[in-house]
């Protein structure tokens, strides 16, 4: 954000997620920030939401998260979720990435490449995974299903094992296990 934030109140919270505990950021326009909280702690991640919008004005309100994570880890197999505005800043190279990330349809997977290539960058692969990993608002812009070309997982600012619970978490939703029904594992013939 050029103007760095001026004149836009922020209200920001904390709130407890299927991933764990996230500062959540909304002004007037949408969502600005969703981090997870992690080793960094509650300062920490206040710190990060300070530094990407130096001159807003933050103002706390943990209500207002916990319904905003309501809202964005709700599970609703075979509905779709509600929409979500989103008010962020970056380059016009990060948002052509960040507008393609968000038509990866939840539970499935593209690639650096395929996404360079989506946004009519074919080769950028590096700036595609720079542009992913500078992503303000956690799970909302799904950086968390771009995986490597090999199909390694691959790192994740909030860290792999979140990013495999997540992704995880949305092909349940997408399919989810029946009960009452038998596992039956397949021997392979061999």
């Amino acid at each position: 954000m050029k103007s760095g934030g001026a004149g836009i109140e922020i209200k920001y919270g904390f709130a407890a997620t299927p991933f764990g505990e996230a500062l959540i950021g909304e002004t007037a326009r949408g969502i600005s920030h969703l981090s997870f909280v992690d080793g960094q702690g509650r300062n920490g991640a206040r710190d990060l939401l300070a530094s990407q919008w130096p001159d807003a004005k933050l103002h706390r309100t943990d209500q207002r998260a916990k319904e905003l994570s309501a809202t964005i880890f709700a599970r609703q197999q075979n509905r779709s979720r509600p929409k979500l505005r989103a008010f962020v800043g970056g380059t016009p190279f990060q948002l052509r990435v960040w507008r393609a990330l968000l038509r990866v349809p939840a539970g499935t997977l593209t690639s650096y490449g395929q996404l360079s290539a989506a946004i009519g960058c074919p080769g950028a692969s590096r700036a595609v995974g720079s542009a992913v990993g500078a992503n303000p608002i956690a799970f909302i812009i799904p950086c968390h299903r771009v995986i490597r070309e090999t199909g390694v997982l691959g790192n994740y600012r909030w860290d792999p094992i979140r990013k495999c619970a997540m992704i995880g978490w949305e092909i349940s939703a997408r399919s989810p296990l029946r009960t009452g029904e038998p596992y039956r594992i397949q021997a392979n013939a061999a």
